[in-house]
């Protein structure tokens, strides 16, 4: 681990700071992220069998546990204490959670839900980051730098097997359950924010980087999400009512795209 921590980009005290947006390094892990979609939705997802669809999301659960097992070590290695800013429950952390729940539930129209939330919005998460990576890349350690493009390509990758093969793009209501289960999400949020503030960080106990902030909605301390952050200062219910409609318009344009495809891949047949 020690090696793992001196593996850097360049010079930390220069002020080196790790790739930039479309370097070498995003462009790469793109077209890795491309390469895999195609691979995926033209194979595995073309036999539309429900037995692979479980055995293929517990493959990606397993290398997103791993690597989250990975990131919260190595953080941990660093600082020698452990900072809350990194606890995983974000709007992309939460996929490991249902990815892990749709492998080992065992009642199909749970699991179902699960499926949809990974293909609506957990392709979300994955693509928001893969194409304006500034927020992951900062990181002047290439370990981390790596796990970020493996993490947020799996969730497209998952997110494009699941579209394929669950044949969704049908109707709407398939929006439906992700939506609550995404509701569920932030109301955890909110509430786990800010007992953490209350319990924890006004006590000796508290140290830097126990700013939490799940989801990046706390009331406490402002959003990392452009534009939100306005709104966030004006008025906070506001902004999680804007949350909301971001990121459910966002899954809507997802299942929009593929509808369409959907209708224009059977008119070419």
């Amino acid at each position: 681990m020690e090696k793992m921590l001196e593996w850097t980009w360049g010079d930390i005290n220069n002020g080196d700071v790790g790739p930039s947006m479309f370097s070498w390094f995003h462009l790469l892990w793109l077209a890795i992220m491309v390469i895999a979609c195609v691979v995926m939705g033209l194979t595995v997802a073309r036999k539309h069998s429900p037995k692979a669809d479980r055995v293929t999301v517990s493959v990606f659960s397993v290398i997103l546990i791993g690597c989250e097992v990975f990131k919260q070590l190595f953080w941990y290695a660093f600082y020698d204490y452990y900072r809350f800013e990194i606890f995983p429950f974000q709007f992309c952390s939460v996929p490991i959670y249902v990815a892990i729940a749709a492998s080992v539930m065992p009642w199909d129209k749970a699991r179902e839900i699960c499926y949809r939330f990974l293909a609506f919005y957990g392709i979300i998460g994955g693509l928001a980051v893969m194409v304006v990576p500034s927020a992951v890349l900062y990181t002047y350690f290439v370990p981390m730098s790596l796990h970020a493009m493996l993490w947020h390509t799996v969730l497209v990758v998952m997110g494009v097997y699941l579209i394929v093969s669950r044949g969704y793009g049908k109707c709407l209501k398939e929006m439906y359950a992700p939506a609550v289960m995404l509701l569920c999400f932030i109301a955890l949020a909110i509430v786990g924010n800010i007992l953490v503030y209350h319990l924890h960080l006004n006590t000796p106990a508290c140290r830097p980087g126990d700013n939490l902030s799940m989801f990046y909605i706390s009331p406490y301390y402002p959003t990392q999400l452009p534009l939100l952050g306005v709104v966030q200062e004006f008025s906070y219910p506001l902004f999680v009512v804007c949350y909301l409609l971001f990121f459910n318009g966002f899954s809507l344009i997802v299942w929009g795209v593929t509808k369409l495809i959907r209708r224009l891949s059977r008119k070419t047949a």
